[in-house]
Protein backbone atom coordinates (compact mmCIF):
# COMPACT_ATOMS: atom_id res chain seq x y z
CA UNK A 1 0.00 0.00 0.00
CA UNK A 2 1.52 3.32 -0.99
CA UNK A 3 2.12 5.86 1.79
CA UNK A 4 0.87 9.42 1.77
CA UNK A 5 3.15 12.45 1.74
CA UNK A 6 2.20 13.01 5.38
CA UNK A 7 3.53 9.56 6.25
CA UNK A 8 6.75 10.22 4.36
CA UNK A 9 7.27 13.54 6.15
CA UNK A 10 6.75 11.73 9.47
CA UNK A 11 9.60 9.25 8.83
CA UNK A 12 12.36 9.97 11.38
CA UNK A 13 14.95 10.49 8.63
CA UNK A 14 12.71 13.13 7.03
CA UNK A 15 11.33 14.63 10.25
CA UNK A 16 14.93 15.34 11.30
CA UNK A 17 14.97 18.06 8.62
CA UNK A 18 11.99 19.85 10.24
CA UNK A 19 9.63 19.77 7.21
CA UNK A 20 6.88 22.38 6.92
CA UNK A 21 4.14 22.09 4.31
CA UNK A 22 3.53 25.28 2.30
CA UNK A 23 1.09 24.03 -0.36
CA UNK A 24 -1.01 20.99 -1.21
CA UNK A 25 -2.68 18.30 0.90
CA UNK A 26 -0.07 15.87 2.27
CA UNK A 27 -2.73 13.59 3.71
CA UNK A 28 -4.35 12.95 0.33
CA UNK A 29 -1.31 12.71 -1.97
CA UNK A 30 0.30 9.26 -2.23
CA UNK A 31 3.95 8.57 -3.02
CA UNK A 32 5.20 5.83 -5.33
CA UNK A 33 8.89 6.60 -4.96
CA UNK A 34 11.31 9.13 -3.45
CA UNK A 35 13.94 10.86 -5.60
CA UNK A 36 16.56 13.55 -5.06
CA UNK A 37 17.71 15.71 -7.95
CA UNK A 38 19.16 19.14 -8.71
CA UNK A 39 18.26 18.95 -12.41
CA UNK A 40 16.04 21.83 -13.56
CA UNK A 41 14.54 19.67 -16.33
CA UNK A 42 13.61 16.84 -13.92
CA UNK A 43 9.93 16.97 -14.91
CA UNK A 44 10.69 15.31 -18.23
CA UNK A 45 12.39 12.38 -16.47
CA UNK A 46 9.59 11.41 -14.07
CA UNK A 47 6.87 8.82 -14.63
CA UNK A 48 4.35 9.81 -11.94
CA UNK A 49 3.90 9.38 -8.20
CA UNK A 50 7.35 10.64 -7.17
CA UNK A 51 8.16 12.89 -4.20
CA UNK A 52 11.20 14.99 -5.13
CA UNK A 53 13.92 16.23 -2.78
CA UNK A 54 16.16 19.13 -3.83
CA UNK A 55 18.52 21.72 -2.40
CA UNK A 56 17.43 24.11 -5.17
CA UNK A 57 20.83 24.21 -6.85
CA UNK A 58 19.22 23.80 -10.28
CA UNK A 59 16.82 26.65 -9.48
CA UNK A 60 19.49 29.21 -8.59
CA UNK A 61 19.25 32.34 -10.70
CA UNK A 62 15.98 31.34 -12.35
CA UNK A 63 13.35 33.93 -13.13
CA UNK A 64 9.86 33.71 -11.58
CA UNK A 65 8.50 32.40 -14.88
CA UNK A 66 11.17 29.69 -14.97
CA UNK A 67 10.38 28.68 -11.37
CA UNK A 68 6.70 28.38 -12.28
CA UNK A 69 7.58 26.29 -15.36
CA UNK A 70 9.68 23.99 -13.16
CA UNK A 71 6.72 23.24 -10.88
CA UNK A 72 4.31 23.00 -13.82
CA UNK A 73 6.49 20.36 -15.48
CA UNK A 74 6.69 18.36 -12.24
CA UNK A 75 2.91 18.48 -11.92
CA UNK A 76 2.45 17.57 -15.60
CA UNK A 77 4.55 14.46 -14.99
CA UNK A 78 2.35 13.42 -12.05
CA UNK A 79 4.93 14.27 -9.39
CA UNK A 80 3.27 14.08 -5.97
CA UNK A 81 5.32 16.66 -4.12
CA UNK A 82 8.50 18.68 -3.79
CA UNK A 83 10.66 19.29 -0.72
CA UNK A 84 13.20 22.13 -0.85
CA UNK A 85 16.06 22.17 1.65
CA UNK A 86 16.78 25.71 2.86
CA UNK A 87 20.20 27.15 3.53
CA UNK A 88 22.27 25.82 0.66
CA UNK A 89 20.66 27.80 -2.18
CA UNK A 90 17.64 29.65 -0.76
CA UNK A 91 17.09 31.22 2.64
CA UNK A 92 13.35 30.84 2.08
CA UNK A 93 11.17 29.12 -0.49
CA UNK A 94 10.58 31.46 -3.48
CA UNK A 95 7.01 32.73 -3.58
CA UNK A 96 6.53 31.66 -7.21
CA UNK A 97 7.17 28.04 -6.22
CA UNK A 98 4.53 28.26 -3.50
CA UNK A 99 1.93 29.95 -5.71
CA UNK A 100 2.40 27.53 -8.61
CA UNK A 101 2.37 24.45 -6.35
CA UNK A 102 -0.84 25.69 -4.74
CA UNK A 103 -2.41 26.29 -8.17
CA UNK A 104 -1.45 22.82 -9.41
CA UNK A 105 -2.32 20.94 -6.21
CA UNK A 106 1.30 19.81 -5.72
CA UNK A 107 2.52 19.32 -2.16
CA UNK A 108 5.40 21.70 -1.44
CA UNK A 109 7.40 21.48 1.77
CA UNK A 110 10.43 23.32 3.07
CA UNK A 111 13.15 21.49 4.96
CA UNK A 112 14.56 23.89 7.54
CA UNK A 113 17.15 21.46 8.82
CA UNK A 114 19.88 19.55 7.02
CA UNK A 115 19.53 15.79 6.73
CA UNK A 116 21.12 13.46 4.16
CA UNK A 117 18.75 12.78 1.29
CA UNK A 118 20.24 9.27 0.95
CA UNK A 119 18.93 8.36 4.40
CA UNK A 120 15.48 9.65 3.47
CA UNK A 121 15.42 7.50 0.34
CA UNK A 122 16.58 4.45 2.32
CA UNK A 123 13.88 5.04 4.93
CA UNK A 124 11.22 5.31 2.25
CA UNK A 125 12.42 2.10 0.61
CA UNK A 126 12.25 0.30 3.96
CA UNK A 127 8.71 1.59 4.38
CA UNK A 128 7.69 0.13 1.03
CA UNK A 129 9.25 -3.32 1.44
CA UNK A 130 8.42 -3.83 5.10
CA UNK A 131 4.91 -5.11 4.31
CA UNK A 132 3.40 -2.75 6.83
CA UNK A 133 -0.13 -3.07 8.11
CA UNK A 134 -2.71 -1.72 5.66
CA UNK A 135 -4.16 0.29 8.54
CA UNK A 136 -1.51 2.91 7.77
CA UNK A 137 -3.89 4.03 5.07
CA UNK A 138 -7.59 3.60 5.86
CA UNK A 139 -9.16 0.76 3.90
CA UNK A 140 -12.11 3.05 3.15
CA UNK A 141 -9.80 5.48 1.32
CA UNK A 142 -8.41 2.68 -0.86
CA UNK A 143 -11.89 1.38 -1.63
CA UNK A 144 -13.22 4.85 -2.44
CA UNK A 145 -10.37 5.42 -4.89
CA UNK A 146 -11.08 2.16 -6.70
CA UNK A 147 -14.83 2.65 -6.65
CA UNK A 148 -14.42 6.16 -8.05
CA UNK A 149 -12.65 4.75 -11.09
CA UNK A 150 -15.49 2.28 -11.72
CA UNK A 151 -18.25 4.85 -11.25
CA UNK A 152 -16.57 7.40 -13.54
CA UNK A 153 -16.23 4.76 -16.26
CA UNK A 154 -12.45 5.07 -16.74
CA UNK A 155 -12.14 1.42 -17.66
CA UNK A 156 -10.13 -1.64 -16.71
CA UNK A 157 -6.75 -0.14 -17.64
CA UNK A 158 -7.16 2.75 -15.20
CA UNK A 159 -8.33 0.34 -12.50
CA UNK A 160 -5.29 -1.92 -12.87
CA UNK A 161 -2.99 1.11 -13.01
CA UNK A 162 -4.39 2.22 -9.66
CA UNK A 163 -3.94 -1.29 -8.29
CA UNK A 164 -0.28 -1.24 -9.37
CA UNK A 165 0.30 2.07 -7.61
CA UNK A 166 -1.40 0.87 -4.44
CA UNK A 167 0.39 -2.48 -4.36
CA UNK A 168 3.76 -1.16 -5.62
CA UNK A 169 4.04 -3.93 -8.22
CA UNK A 170 2.76 -4.79 -11.70
CA UNK A 171 -0.79 -6.19 -11.83
CA UNK A 172 -2.44 -8.50 -14.37
CA UNK A 173 -5.97 -9.79 -14.87
CA UNK A 174 -6.27 -13.26 -16.39
CA UNK A 175 -9.34 -15.25 -17.39
CA UNK A 176 -10.27 -18.57 -15.69
CA UNK A 177 -8.11 -20.42 -18.21
CA UNK A 178 -5.07 -18.26 -17.44
CA UNK A 179 -5.19 -16.12 -20.58
CA UNK A 180 -4.15 -12.49 -20.18
CA UNK A 181 -7.11 -10.08 -20.24
CA UNK A 182 -5.49 -6.80 -19.17
CA UNK A 183 -2.38 -5.50 -17.40
CA UNK A 184 -1.28 -2.37 -15.58
CA UNK A 185 0.82 0.20 -17.40
CA UNK A 186 2.26 1.99 -14.36
CA UNK A 187 5.93 1.17 -13.65
CA UNK A 188 6.81 0.05 -10.14
CA UNK A 189 10.13 -0.44 -8.33
CA UNK A 190 11.44 -3.93 -9.18
CA UNK A 191 11.59 -6.58 -6.50
CA UNK A 192 14.07 -9.41 -6.21
CA UNK A 193 11.56 -12.10 -5.28
CA UNK A 194 9.59 -13.46 -8.23
CA UNK A 195 6.51 -14.14 -6.12
CA UNK A 196 2.87 -13.43 -6.89
CA UNK A 197 -0.11 -12.43 -4.76
CA UNK A 198 -3.40 -13.67 -6.23
CA UNK A 199 -7.08 -12.98 -5.71
CA UNK A 200 -10.09 -14.49 -7.48
CA UNK A 201 -12.51 -12.18 -9.28
CA UNK A 202 -16.01 -13.54 -8.71
CA UNK A 203 -19.08 -12.78 -10.80
CA UNK A 204 -22.71 -13.92 -10.70
CA UNK A 205 -21.75 -17.27 -12.25
CA UNK A 206 -18.65 -18.01 -10.22
CA UNK A 207 -14.98 -17.19 -10.83
CA UNK A 208 -14.70 -14.73 -13.72
CA UNK A 209 -10.93 -14.30 -13.57
CA UNK A 210 -7.93 -13.93 -11.32
CA UNK A 211 -5.75 -11.00 -10.30
CA UNK A 212 -1.98 -11.48 -10.28
CA UNK A 213 0.02 -8.97 -8.22
CA UNK A 214 3.65 -9.57 -9.16
CA UNK A 215 5.33 -8.86 -5.84
CA UNK A 216 6.21 -10.53 -2.55
CA UNK A 217 3.02 -11.46 -0.65
CA UNK A 218 2.43 -9.11 2.30
CA UNK A 219 -0.59 -8.17 4.38
CA UNK A 220 -0.76 -4.86 2.55
CA UNK A 221 -0.74 -6.48 -0.89
CA UNK A 222 -3.32 -9.05 0.17
CA UNK A 223 -5.60 -6.24 1.37
CA UNK A 224 -5.16 -4.38 -1.93
CA UNK A 225 -5.79 -7.55 -3.94
CA UNK A 226 -9.06 -8.28 -2.11
CA UNK A 227 -10.42 -4.79 -2.73
CA UNK A 228 -9.23 -4.62 -6.34
CA UNK A 229 -10.86 -8.01 -7.03
CA UNK A 230 -14.24 -6.61 -5.98
CA UNK A 231 -13.71 -3.43 -8.03
CA UNK A 232 -12.72 -5.48 -11.10
CA UNK A 233 -15.85 -7.61 -10.70
CA UNK A 234 -17.93 -4.42 -10.62
CA UNK A 235 -16.14 -3.10 -13.71
CA UNK A 236 -16.72 -6.34 -15.59
CA UNK A 237 -20.42 -6.16 -14.72
CA UNK A 238 -20.63 -2.49 -15.64
CA UNK A 239 -18.95 -3.01 -18.99
CA UNK A 240 -21.36 -5.77 -20.00
CA UNK A 241 -24.56 -3.83 -19.37
CA UNK A 242 -26.25 -2.27 -22.37
CA UNK A 243 -26.42 1.14 -20.72
CA UNK A 244 -22.67 1.31 -20.32
CA UNK A 245 -21.54 -0.12 -23.63
CA UNK A 246 -19.00 2.17 -25.27
CA UNK A 247 -20.17 4.51 -27.98
CA UNK A 248 -19.31 3.58 -31.58
CA UNK A 249 -16.55 6.21 -31.51
CA UNK A 250 -15.12 4.89 -28.24
CA UNK A 251 -15.33 1.30 -29.47
CA UNK A 252 -13.41 2.21 -32.63
CA UNK A 253 -10.66 4.03 -30.72
CA UNK A 254 -10.42 1.17 -28.21
CA UNK A 255 -9.97 -1.34 -31.04
CA UNK A 256 -7.31 0.74 -32.77
CA UNK A 257 -5.48 1.33 -29.47
CA UNK A 258 -5.51 -2.42 -28.86
CA UNK A 259 -3.93 -3.08 -32.25
CA UNK A 260 -6.99 -4.57 -33.96
CA UNK A 261 -6.34 -4.55 -37.70
CA UNK A 262 -9.10 -2.88 -39.66
CA UNK A 263 -9.17 -2.27 -43.39
CA UNK A 264 -9.71 1.29 -44.70
CA UNK A 265 -13.25 0.27 -45.68
CA UNK A 266 -13.96 -1.04 -42.17
CA UNK A 267 -12.64 2.15 -40.58
CA UNK A 268 -14.71 4.26 -42.98
CA UNK A 269 -17.85 2.25 -42.22
CA UNK A 270 -17.34 2.53 -38.47
CA UNK A 271 -16.70 6.28 -38.69
CA UNK A 272 -19.93 6.62 -40.63
CA UNK A 273 -21.76 4.50 -38.06
CA UNK A 274 -20.38 6.77 -35.31
CA UNK A 275 -21.82 9.80 -37.10
CA UNK A 276 -18.83 11.35 -38.89
CA UNK A 277 -19.79 12.46 -42.42
CA UNK A 278 -17.67 11.26 -45.33
CA UNK A 279 -15.48 13.56 -47.40
CA UNK A 280 -12.25 15.37 -46.66
CA UNK A 281 -9.07 14.41 -44.76
CA UNK A 282 -9.20 13.15 -41.18
CA UNK A 283 -7.67 15.23 -38.40
CA UNK A 284 -6.92 13.77 -34.97
CA UNK A 285 -6.50 16.11 -32.01
CA UNK A 286 -5.47 14.79 -28.58
CA UNK A 287 -6.41 16.77 -25.48
CA UNK A 288 -4.13 16.18 -22.48
CA UNK A 289 -5.86 16.89 -19.19
CA UNK A 290 -4.53 17.40 -15.68
CA UNK A 291 -3.74 14.14 -13.88
CA UNK A 292 -6.30 15.00 -11.20
CA UNK A 293 -9.07 15.07 -13.81
CA UNK A 294 -10.53 11.78 -15.13
CA UNK A 295 -10.54 12.13 -18.93
CA UNK A 296 -14.04 10.67 -19.09
CA UNK A 297 -15.37 13.54 -17.02
CA UNK A 298 -14.56 16.14 -19.71
CA UNK A 299 -15.65 14.22 -22.82
CA UNK A 300 -18.89 16.20 -23.03
CA UNK A 301 -17.15 19.57 -22.76
CA UNK A 302 -14.47 18.56 -25.28
CA UNK A 303 -17.17 17.33 -27.67
CA UNK A 304 -19.07 20.60 -27.40
CA UNK A 305 -15.91 22.61 -28.14
CA UNK A 306 -15.08 20.33 -31.10
CA UNK A 307 -18.54 20.64 -32.63
CA UNK A 308 -18.35 24.43 -32.28
CA UNK A 309 -14.87 24.84 -33.75
CA UNK A 310 -14.55 21.89 -36.14
CA UNK A 311 -18.06 20.89 -37.11
CA UNK A 312 -19.35 17.35 -36.58
CA UNK A 313 -16.70 15.45 -34.63
CA UNK A 314 -16.17 12.19 -32.76
CA UNK A 315 -14.80 12.13 -29.22
CA UNK A 316 -13.34 9.23 -27.22
CA UNK A 317 -10.96 8.53 -24.34
CA UNK A 318 -7.53 7.03 -25.00
CA UNK A 319 -5.55 6.57 -21.79
CA UNK A 320 -4.99 10.02 -20.26
CA UNK A 321 -6.07 11.70 -23.50
CA UNK A 322 -9.40 12.76 -24.90
CA UNK A 323 -9.12 12.34 -28.67
CA UNK A 324 -11.16 14.18 -31.27
CA UNK A 325 -11.60 13.00 -34.86
CA UNK A 326 -12.89 15.50 -37.41
CA UNK A 327 -12.70 16.27 -41.11
CA UNK A 328 -10.70 19.48 -41.49
CA UNK A 329 -8.66 20.97 -44.34
CA UNK A 330 -6.74 23.72 -42.48
CA UNK A 331 -5.34 21.95 -39.40
CA UNK A 332 -3.40 24.80 -37.77
CA UNK A 333 -6.28 27.30 -37.87
CA UNK A 334 -8.76 24.61 -36.85
CA UNK A 335 -6.61 23.51 -33.91
CA UNK A 336 -6.35 27.05 -32.57
CA UNK A 337 -10.11 27.57 -32.97
CA UNK A 338 -10.65 24.35 -31.05
CA UNK A 339 -8.29 25.40 -28.25
CA UNK A 340 -10.05 28.76 -27.99
CA UNK A 341 -13.40 26.97 -27.69
CA UNK A 342 -11.95 24.71 -24.99
CA UNK A 343 -10.65 27.72 -23.06
CA UNK A 344 -14.15 29.20 -23.15
CA UNK A 345 -15.77 25.99 -21.85
CA UNK A 346 -16.04 24.23 -18.52
CA UNK A 347 -13.09 21.93 -19.25
CA UNK A 348 -10.68 24.88 -19.47
CA UNK A 349 -9.06 24.46 -16.00
CA UNK A 350 -8.17 20.82 -16.74
CA UNK A 351 -6.77 21.21 -20.27
CA UNK A 352 -2.97 21.26 -20.48
CA UNK A 353 -2.23 20.71 -24.15
CA UNK A 354 -3.82 20.07 -27.53
CA UNK A 355 -1.65 17.85 -29.72
CA UNK A 356 -2.47 17.60 -33.42
CA UNK A 357 -1.46 14.80 -35.79
CA UNK A 358 -0.81 15.34 -39.47
CA UNK A 359 -4.04 15.13 -41.52
CA UNK A 360 -4.56 11.79 -43.26
CA UNK A 361 -6.27 11.70 -46.67
CA UNK A 362 -7.51 8.12 -46.28
CA UNK A 363 -9.66 6.80 -43.42
CA UNK A 364 -7.33 3.81 -43.16
CA UNK A 365 -4.69 6.13 -41.70
CA UNK A 366 -6.70 6.77 -38.53
CA UNK A 367 -4.70 4.34 -36.38
CA UNK A 368 -1.41 5.95 -37.42
CA UNK A 369 -2.83 9.43 -36.73
CA UNK A 370 -3.93 8.39 -33.23
CA UNK A 371 -0.46 7.01 -32.55
CA UNK A 372 1.17 10.19 -33.88
CA UNK A 373 -0.99 12.41 -31.68
CA UNK A 374 0.11 10.40 -28.63
CA UNK A 375 3.74 10.73 -29.74
CA UNK A 376 3.37 14.52 -30.02
CA UNK A 377 2.12 14.61 -26.42
CA UNK A 378 5.05 12.47 -25.25
CA UNK A 379 7.63 14.54 -27.12
CA UNK A 380 6.15 17.83 -25.89
CA UNK A 381 6.47 16.55 -22.33
CA UNK A 382 9.97 15.23 -22.96
CA UNK A 383 11.39 18.52 -24.24
CA UNK A 384 9.29 20.82 -22.06
CA UNK A 385 7.05 22.37 -24.71
CA UNK A 386 4.23 24.23 -22.97
CA UNK A 387 2.42 25.87 -25.90
CA UNK A 388 -1.38 25.58 -25.87
CA UNK A 389 -1.39 23.83 -29.28
CA UNK A 390 1.41 21.64 -30.66
CA UNK A 391 1.20 20.26 -34.19
CA UNK A 392 3.09 17.20 -35.37
CA UNK A 393 5.01 19.43 -37.77
CA UNK A 394 6.26 21.52 -34.85
CA UNK A 395 8.11 18.47 -33.50
CA UNK A 396 8.73 16.63 -36.77
CA UNK A 397 12.52 16.78 -36.47
CA UNK A 398 12.31 15.72 -32.82
CA UNK A 399 10.24 12.68 -33.84
CA UNK A 400 12.57 11.79 -36.70
CA UNK A 401 15.66 11.90 -34.47
CA UNK A 402 13.96 10.00 -31.65
CA UNK A 403 12.72 7.26 -33.99
CA UNK A 404 15.54 6.89 -36.51
CA UNK A 405 18.85 7.88 -34.90
CA UNK A 406 20.49 5.59 -32.30
CA UNK A 407 21.15 7.45 -29.01
CA UNK A 408 24.94 7.06 -29.21
CA UNK A 409 25.08 8.50 -32.73
CA UNK A 410 22.80 11.38 -31.74
CA UNK A 411 24.99 12.13 -28.72
CA UNK A 412 28.11 12.17 -30.89
CA UNK A 413 26.45 14.47 -33.45
CA UNK A 414 25.28 16.93 -30.80
CA UNK A 415 28.67 16.94 -29.13
CA UNK A 416 30.50 17.58 -32.39
CA UNK A 417 28.29 20.56 -33.29
CA UNK A 418 27.56 22.19 -29.93
CA UNK A 419 30.42 21.25 -27.61
CA UNK A 420 32.48 24.40 -28.42
CA UNK A 421 29.45 26.59 -27.65
CA UNK A 422 28.58 24.74 -24.44
CA UNK A 423 32.18 24.85 -23.24
CA UNK A 424 32.45 28.57 -23.98
CA UNK A 425 29.24 29.31 -22.06
CA UNK A 426 30.45 27.22 -19.12
CA UNK A 427 33.90 28.81 -19.02
CA UNK A 428 32.91 32.44 -19.60
CA UNK A 429 29.35 32.73 -18.27
CA UNK A 430 28.03 33.71 -21.71
CA UNK A 431 24.70 32.85 -23.35
CA UNK A 432 25.81 31.80 -26.81
CA UNK A 433 23.63 28.67 -26.88
CA UNK A 434 20.57 30.68 -25.90
CA UNK A 435 21.46 33.29 -28.52
CA UNK A 436 21.89 30.67 -31.25
CA UNK A 437 18.56 29.06 -30.37
CA UNK A 438 16.71 32.39 -30.39
CA UNK A 439 18.34 33.38 -33.70
CA UNK A 440 17.08 30.20 -35.36
CA UNK A 441 13.63 30.35 -33.73
CA UNK A 442 13.10 33.90 -35.00
CA UNK A 443 14.09 33.09 -38.57
CA UNK A 444 17.48 34.87 -38.48
CA UNK A 445 15.69 38.21 -38.04
CA UNK A 446 18.07 40.18 -35.84
CA UNK A 447 15.56 42.74 -34.57
CA UNK A 448 13.16 40.06 -33.33
CA UNK A 449 16.01 37.99 -31.89
CA UNK A 450 17.41 40.91 -29.93
CA UNK A 451 13.95 41.74 -28.60
CA UNK A 452 13.38 38.14 -27.50
CA UNK A 453 16.73 38.07 -25.71
CA UNK A 454 16.18 41.47 -24.12
CA UNK A 455 19.40 42.94 -25.52
CA UNK A 456 20.35 45.68 -27.98
CA UNK A 457 21.08 44.86 -31.61
CA UNK A 458 24.73 45.87 -31.15
CA UNK A 459 25.02 43.29 -28.39
CA UNK A 460 23.41 40.65 -30.62
CA UNK A 461 25.89 41.38 -33.41
CA UNK A 462 28.72 40.95 -30.92
CA UNK A 463 27.32 37.59 -29.79
CA UNK A 464 26.90 36.37 -33.37
CA UNK A 465 30.51 37.36 -34.11
CA UNK A 466 31.60 35.43 -31.03
CA UNK A 467 29.56 32.40 -32.18
CA UNK A 468 31.31 32.54 -35.56
CA UNK A 469 34.69 32.59 -33.83
CA UNK A 470 33.81 29.73 -31.47
CA UNK A 471 32.31 27.56 -34.22
CA UNK A 472 35.05 28.32 -36.73
CA UNK A 473 32.54 29.10 -39.49
CA UNK A 474 30.05 31.90 -40.23
CA UNK A 475 26.91 31.29 -38.20
CA UNK A 476 24.73 32.48 -41.12
CA UNK A 477 26.16 29.87 -43.51
CA UNK A 478 23.16 27.78 -44.72
CA UNK A 479 24.91 24.42 -44.30
CA UNK A 480 26.12 25.42 -40.85
CA UNK A 481 22.64 26.54 -39.83
CA UNK A 482 21.03 23.23 -40.82
CA UNK A 483 23.52 21.25 -38.78
CA UNK A 484 23.22 23.55 -35.77
CA UNK A 485 19.42 23.45 -35.90
CA UNK A 486 19.36 19.66 -35.91
CA UNK A 487 21.97 19.57 -33.13
CA UNK A 488 19.84 21.89 -30.98
CA UNK A 489 16.88 19.55 -31.40
CA UNK A 490 19.09 16.60 -30.45
CA UNK A 491 20.32 18.50 -27.41
CA UNK A 492 16.71 19.08 -26.35
CA UNK A 493 15.92 15.37 -26.69
CA UNK A 494 18.98 14.38 -24.66
CA UNK A 495 18.59 16.92 -21.87
CA UNK A 496 14.87 17.72 -21.81
CA UNK A 497 16.02 21.35 -21.57
CA UNK A 498 14.92 24.51 -23.30
CA UNK A 499 17.81 26.71 -24.37
CA UNK A 500 15.71 29.75 -23.42
CA UNK A 501 15.38 28.71 -19.76
CA UNK A 502 19.02 29.09 -18.80
CA UNK A 503 19.70 30.83 -15.49
CA UNK A 504 18.98 34.53 -15.46
CA UNK A 505 22.31 36.33 -15.36
CA UNK A 506 23.04 39.51 -13.45
CA UNK A 507 25.02 41.88 -15.66
CA UNK A 508 28.50 42.59 -14.40
CA UNK A 509 28.79 46.16 -13.09
CA UNK A 510 30.77 48.52 -15.27
CA UNK A 511 33.71 49.95 -13.31
CA UNK A 512 34.63 53.47 -14.33
CA UNK A 513 38.36 54.18 -14.19
CA UNK A 514 39.31 56.84 -11.75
Amino acid sequence: MLPTVAEVLALPAVAAAAPRVLAGDPGAAVVRWLHSSEVYEMGGLLSGGEFLLTTGLGLHGRTPRQLADYVDRLADAGCTGLALELGRTFAEVPGELVRTADRRGLVLAELAGVAPFARMVEAFHDLLVSGRDPGHRPAEAVWLELLGLVVSGQGMAALLDAAARLAVCPVQLVDPAGGLVAASRVPAPPEVAAEVTTADVRGPRGVAGRLLLHGRPTRARAAVADRVAVAVALELGRATTAASRPSPAQSLVDDLDAGVRLSPVQVHDRLTEAGLPAGGPLLVLAVLVDRRTPPGSVVGAVGAAADTALGRSLVAVSGRLVVVVARVRAPRDAAHRFRAALDDGRAAPAVQLVAVADPVPDDGGLAAALAQARTVVELAHRVGVRRPVVLAGDLAVHQLLADAVPPDRLAAFVDARLRPVLDHDSAHGTELLRTLDAYLVHGLVKARTAQALGIRRQSLHARLDRLTAVLGAPVEDPAQLVGLGVALVGWQLRTGADAQTGPARTPRPHIHPE
